[in-house]
């Protein structure tokens, strides 16, 4: 896919095509205004009023509903599971005697408690599973190489930590989390083209590393692996190499409006929080609905009624659209906020500004609906992809695979569509059909510059982030083995993930506000060099750059 945006985007790179009064194909050079180049159409601020209704009820009545079945569900299900202890025995004792029904109930049981705990984990292990199953297997060695210290007289190493010590290893990392991330906004704008062909290169070392390493180990299907992907990062190198200063010019735009405007990452920090408490009420209040609807009893074993799959389908629907509607009120609110900077920059010019305030309550009010429209299109994909995951655990088809690529890329496109979308719903206030046709807009006339930039641009984010994490856990450790608290290896760790998600979090805004550059500059270019000249020098050469022989403004 990354190869194919390539090659239309290298085909159109110096030209697009547009259409006389009759009809007729004809040619106009990027940015040669004379030449009738096609301006994206600058949107208007619409009217102080409440777009796609319906769906934002929609999306308030359901988080009724699922409230409505925490408050019934949860305490039956906690009374049973005092009661009862989850004695699961009782049907294993049954078989043991020659009750086959006992143990051929608590089967049926099992399968319907564990219908909606399967969809979970395959949710969990997708998106956060490999983390704690690093962790887990760290643990285990090290409880592995205590007992052996225990067998053989010694102390444990566990039985040494000092609980103050632990706290203050890991309250300063934290600390240094948000300081690396907080500074790392500066050394992006310092070194932002350098950042982003250090990513590109990144891959086509890793592809040549793959291939020198399946040559030293002898195995053909890395050699085969690596030197594929040697050659598509080669290929895409040299196809977006002379586009990187956009990139760069987009990315250091982006961090200055961010830095002048930093009150927008509370609500980023705040949509983790409030999206960590969803996950924890979502996983109990399904659980406990799933066992209440089947009738199940933890003394007995089983469930006396069948769960119809379409709960399951609503529960996990649920799970996926709340976590994209709290991810994308954020971006709007960046959107918003950053549009201010580009237009009104005295208005967005303070930590806490007005943009701020301003852009959060339109995005939680007037622009609430659109929001919810937009985020339950990914919603349906990412549930039906689950479902279908879940299905291959049973009947792994060729079908079946297929339907499961087909989706994921579809999940992808439509997810990168929303993106550029709830950018027009945050600067202008503009209902989700209406940004859509203004999307389509911006495609048609920018479209391959605009993904490769993003694209580009993700790609420094992930790498600064994992950067930080690395210096961070470099210094847990070293606090660990100053304290003398001999857990280095865990200490980094630790570090790790914290300094890569705390500076994950704050970049990312910087990624929405890479996306609304991007249409600003498209249709205001006049009004950036008038209110941020350096910048707006800063992108205009970089333009030069990348079309030097048809950019004329």
């Amino acid at each position: 896919l990354q190869i194919f945006f390539c090659l239309c985007w290298y085909h159109h790179q110096n030209h697009i095509t547009m259409y006389s009064e009759d009809g007729k194909s004809i040619k106009a050079a990027i940015h040669d205004h004379d030449a009738g180049f096609p301006e994206v159409t600058k949107g208007e601020p619409q009217a102080n009023k409440y777009n796609d209704v319906f769906w934002g009820f929609l999306f308030i009545a359901h988080l009724g509903v699922m409230g409505f079945c925490g408050i019934t569900f949860i305490p039956q299900l906690t009374m049973d599971l005092r009661n009862g202890e989850a004695n699961y025995g009782y049907n294993y004792v049954n078989a043991e005697n020659g009750n086959d029904d006992g143990d051929n109930r608590m089967l049926a049981g099992e399968q319907d408690l564990t219908s909606l705990q399967s969809t979970l984990t395959s949710y969990l292990m997708r998106n956060v599973g490999m983390v704690f199953v690093a962790m887990s297997d760290y643990f285990n060695d090290v409880a592995y190489d205590n007992r052996s210290l225990e067998e053989e007289g010694g102390a444990s190493s566990y039985e040494t930590l000092d609980p103050n010590s632990i706290l203050l290893l890991v309250t300063v990392t934290i600390v240094l989390g948000f300081v690396f991330a907080t500074f790392s906004m500066t050394f992006m704008i310092r070194f932002a083209e350098f950042l982003i062909k250090l990513s590109v290169i990144a891959n086509i070392i890793l592809g040549a590393g793959m291939a020198i390493a399946g040559v030293v180990y002898e195995k053909a299907e890395i050699i085969a692996l690596g030197a594929m992907t040697f050659v598509l990062a080669s290929c895409y190198a040299w196809f977006v190499w002379n586009r990187i200063a956009f990139a760069a010019a987009n990315l250091i735009t982006a961090s200055v409006a961010v830095k002048s405007n930093m009150g927008v990452t509370f609500f980023a920090w705040a949509a983790i929080l409030v999206g960590g408490l969803w996950m924890a009420f979502w996983t109990i209040t399904s659980y406990a609905t799933v066992y209440i609807i089947g009738g199940c009893d933890l003394q007995a074993g089983y469930c006396e009624n069948d769960i119809d799959g379409y709960i399951i389908f609503l529960l996990v629907l649920s799970l996926y659209w709340t976590q994209q509607v709290i991810s994308n009120v954020v971006h709007v609110t960046v959107a918003g906020t950053v549009g201010t900077w580009w237009w009104a920059p005295l208005e967005a010019d303070s930590c806490c500004s007005e943009a701020v305030r301003s852009s959060h309550a339109r995005a939680m009010t007037n622009s609430f609906g659109s929001i919810c429209l937009g985020s339950l299109l990914v919603a349906i994909i990412q549930t039906v992809k689950t479902m279908l995951e879940k299905a291959r655990e049973t009947d792994d088809g060729i079908l079946l695979c297929i339907a499961d690529c087909c989706l994921g890329c579809l999940e992808t496109i439509i997810e990168m569509f929303n993106e550029w979308a709830f950018v027009y719903v945050g600067l202008y206030g503009y209902s989700f059909v209406e940004a859509a046709s203004n999307v389509m807009t911006l495609f048609r006339v920018r479209g391959w510059t605009a993904i490769i930039t993003d694209y580009m641009v993700d790609r420094v984010i992930v790498l600064v982030a994992f950067g930080n994490g690395v210096i961070v856990g470099g210094f847990a450790a070293l606090i660990s083995y100053s304290l003398a608290l001999d857990i280095e290896e865990i200490a980094f760790f630790i570090g790790l993930v914290i300094g890569f998600f705390l500076s994950a979090v704050l970049l990312g805004v910087v990624g929405s506000a890479v996306n609304t550059i991007i249409v600003c500059y498209a249709e205001d270019p006049s009004t950036f060099h008038t209110n941020h000249y350096e910048l707006s020098e800063n992108m205009r050469e970089s333009w030069r750059q990348a079309f030097p022989n048809d950019f004329h403004y």
